[in-house]
């Protein structure tokens, strides 16, 4: 999963949203040495969100329904086809935003774009970085737009150090629109209820 749904299958702590959201930023184990300092300063909830972050990266890598949505991109395009399936399926919750959640999307990311400003000394430098690009951006309402997903991957492509066939991923992704979408749309509800069950 993508930054939208870590945020959103966090619940309605803004903290715990931002952990769901800083887990990708946060590495190394949890009670380790380099995060104690972090630890310290993290309110309980927080570090709660980043948790969360992880047992559902964990359970959903391992997950037969979203293994099924990999594989049917094709044996060339399985390395990448995680990457490619996150983005888009931010891309799908974006889209269909308003099944799942009674507050505007718009709204949604504003509050938690001004949550993370307020919030920012408990974020690495890297985190701090991506989320004043984000807000500038609008990323979260933009992923509804279809025609961002191939230029997400792109800059994710520019970041990585070797030749990926990411963006071709992505095509592929894109010629499966419809099945993908409504194996998203089945998916969901079972994230939605791990995610509460773990919270």
């Amino acid at each position: 999963m993508n930054y939208l749904a870590h945020i959103f299958l966090s619940g309605d702590h803004l903290d715990r949203q931002l952990g769901g959201f800083l887990g990708d930023f946060v590495k190394g184990p949890l009670d380790g040495e380099s995060l104690q300092a972090w630890r310290e300063c993290w309110p309980d909830e927080l570090f709660q969100g980043i948790r969360l972050h992880r047992r559902l990266d964990a359970f959903v890598d391992a997950w037969s329904p979203y293994q099924e949505c990999v594989e049917l991109l094709g044996a060339d395009y399985r390395r990448w086809g995680g990457v490619a399936m996150d983005v888009f399926f931010d891309h799908l919750l974006a889209r269909h935003w308003g099944r799942y959640s009674d507050v505007y999307l718009p709204d949604y990311s504003a509050a938690f774009y001004q949550w993370c400003e307020q919030r920012q000394e408990l974020m690495p430098e890297r985190a701090r970085q991506f989320i004043a690009r984000a807000r500038v951006n609008d990323l979260w309402v933009g992923y509804g737009d279809v025609n961002i997903f191939l230029p997400v991957l792109e800059r994710i492509d520019q970041r990585v150090r070797f030749e990926t066939n990411l963006v071709e991923t992505g095509e592929q992704v894109l010629s499966h629109y419809c099945e993908l979408e409504t194996r998203f749309l089945a998916l969901l509800p079972e994230l939605l209820r791990k995610s509460e069950a773990w919270c």
